[in-house]
């Protein structure tokens, strides 16, 4: 399992390369290539949850909303 510090470096270097559109990142000399930008984003999110796991915040979920039409009749 990578450290704290690791797992932080990953995400800033794939947040870079997210932004500016580069297919790969080095960090601590191991280098990581990506198919597509779904892919970056996916590692990203995992990334993100191991963060979340390690430093006890609780998951984000996501917020549910309720929409009221009134007597709405098609």
């Amino acid at each position: 399992m990578a450290t704290l510090a690791t797992l932080r470096d990953r995400r800033d270097a794939l947040e870079d390369a997210i932004a500016s559109g580069v297919m790969s990142i080095t960090v601590d000399g191991q280098s990581t290539s990506f198919a597509s930008i779904a892919d970056r984003q996916s590692t990203l999110n995992r990334i993100n949850r191991e963060i979340e796991r390690c430093t006890g915040q609780p998951s984000k979920r996501p917020r549910a909303a309720q929409v009221n039409m009134g007597n709405f009749t098609p």
